[in-house]
């Protein structure tokens, strides 16, 4: 099972979300497969599923985040960098969870808001830094604000 995988996802995927730590996956997992979300979900518990739940609600185009979260979800659109030390160049946009994730990519923290209390667009770098992908650091109005940058780029 402790299978290592550091991008999930299609590889021309237009947005890129950065995360430091990766999930467990099963054997022969595959981001194509039918029930990959559900098996992520089922394998690695509530944390997983809070990741997965919060991209969902950022990406969908309609209100049906739950279905799109376990039908499309890194089928097309969206893919996910673990550990990354550079952005991915065939995406057009870049979600960078927390500040380790940061870090790690070597991105100027100047260049972003002092504090993670809202989405900041870095616009030279395509980047949106975000607080980790947990409800307690990032609320359902903070994802709609994160939602409402995404339109605006006509990215979601």
């Amino acid at each position: 099972m402790n299978k290592t995988i550091s991008t999930l996802g299609p590889n021309d995927a237009k947005c890129c979300f950065y995360l430091p730590n990766p999930p467990t996956f099963p054997d022969n997992w595959s981001h194509n497969q039918a029930d990959a979300i559900a098996s992520l979900i089922a394998l690695n518990g509530n944390h997983w599923r809070k990741i997965l739940t919060i991209m969902a609600k950022i990406m969908c185009p309609t209100e049906d985040w739950k279905s799109y979260r376990d039908d499309f979800l890194l089928k097309e659109s969206e893919q996910i960098h673990i550990n990354a030390t550079q952005l991915s160049s065939q995406s057009q946009i870049h979600i960078v969870s927390g500040q380790s994730s940061a870090t790690q990519l070597s991105l100027n923290l100047a260049h972003f808001s002092a504090t993670q209390t809202e989405p900041r667009l870095n616009t030279c770098q395509s980047c949106l830094l975000v607080p980790y992908l947990d409800y307690r650091q990032y609320p359902n109005k903070l994802i709609e604000e994160t939602r409402g940058y995404l339109t605006s780029l006509e990215i979601s």
